[in-house]
């Protein structure tokens, strides 16, 4: 007896332990695994590397929005370690500007903005486009010397070669010490890069200065031997510039120029807009050992130009005689613009005579009715 109660109170306290104990997954009554518990934690699992990846995505998102804010000028630039050969960003104008200058800036970023043209872009956002770069030029051209630390700044960081063109326009037009400087810097990096057409803006901005120092500075380079491939665009520059006559002996020496048929072009055409009677002889005897058919012509350009007399022997000699159809026009453009008794003698003899181009023989025929001699 006792030992069958002893027997039925351990079976008992047996099972009054077994169901004290904690259970991690409960079993319901048909015995199968509460699957609840098993979507909780995985719920919970998968919010959490939700949230670790959103952490990553927003700083980007970020990123990405704050590109269409103007920039703030502590911005460092890898453009300007290249043409200058320096990365430290503190060197930047764009670090010290003042209140005033910081509206400009953000006035200039957001013209940029609006000046961005795209071939799909409709009539009206060409327009819009257009109106932009008006106001820009127009905001451009007001500013002055004082912000030209400002203006060599944003060339050094602007990455559209479109807006650069306007930022070397304004230094040109300013024209100060410190803007022609600015302006051979960027000449050098544009070299240096093989930006051609960066050069060719560059070169055009500095004849718009316009003043001595500019003059110099163009001078100097159409003769420079380290600047030759460039030469022809700072010749041009200098036929532009208001002392082109002072720089007569710059064209007569690179009138015969081997280095390119575009020199002597350019040298040619200087002569036409600022030669004298007494630089006649230099383009005549040029034009006697030039082959090149397209330097003959602006020869004869520069003899018209300069409208010496003495020189209607030769042009008549090439009116009658070269194998060129457009040298010969050019002769007879040449007489039109001499002019005189003598001119218009040597055009009579060429309409009596005939030439084998209907093209030439209505030139002729032109430039006498231009002279006031009819059939």
């Amino acid at each position: 007896m006792n030992r069958s109660s002893d027997s039925r109170t351990g079976i008992a306290n047996s099972n009054s332990l077994r169901t004290s104990r904690p259970v991690l997954f409960p079993q319901n009554q048909s015995g199968e695994t509460n699957l609840q518990w098993i979507a909780i934690l995985t719920l919970l699992a998968l919010g959490w590397f939700l949230s670790l990846l959103w952490s990553q995505i927003e700083p980007e998102a970020q990123k990405k929005k704050s590109v269409a804010k103007p920039p703030q000028v502590s911005k460092s630039s890898a453009r300007t370690g290249t043409a200058k050969g320096s990365s430290d960003s503190s060197a930047s104008p764009l670090n010290s500007l003042s209140e005033a200058e910081q509206l400009i800036f953000d006035d200039i970023f957001e013209l940029f903005l609006l000046c961005q043209w795209n071939s799909a872009m409709d009539a009206s956002t060409a327009h819009r486009v257009a109106r932009a770069r008006t106001d820009l030029q127009n905001l451009l051209d007001s500013l002055g010397p004082e912000h030209v630390a400002m203006l060599t700044g944003i060339l050094e960081e602007e990455p559209d070669f479109i807006n650069r063109r306007f930022l070397l326009k304004a230094l040109g037009k300013i024209g100060s010490e410190e803007a022609l400087n600015s302006l051979l810097e960027h000449y050098y990096w544009a070299n240096s890069e093989g930006k051609e057409s960066e050069v060719k803006h560059t070169i055009q901005s500095l004849s718009l200065a316009n003043n001595d120092a500019s003059f110099d500075i163009l001078r100097d380079f159409s003769l420079s031997e380290e600047d030759e491939i460039h030469r022809y665009r700072f010749v041009e520059a200098l036929t532009q510039h208001s002392r082109s006559e002072d720089a007569r002996d710059v064209y007569g020496a690179l009138l015969e120029d081997p280095s390119h048929f575009r020199v002597r072009q350019r040298a040619a055409y200087g002569f036409k807009v600022s030669g004298k009677k007494v630089d006649a002889q230099t383009v005549e005897s040029a034009l006697l050992v030039e082959k090149n058919p397209y330097v003959r012509q602006s020869y004869l350009g520069a003899l018209g130009g300069i409208r010496d007399v003495n020189s209607i022997p030769m042009v008549q000699k090439i009116l009658s005689e070269d194998n060129d159809i457009s040298t010969r026009i050019s002769a007879v453009r040449a007489l039109l613009r001499i002019d005189g008794a003598n001119a218009i003698q040597a055009l009579l003899v060429a309409r009596n005579t005939g030439d084998s181009s209907d093209k030439v023989n209505q030139e002729i025929a032109t430039a006498l009715q231009q002279l006031g001699i009819e059939d």
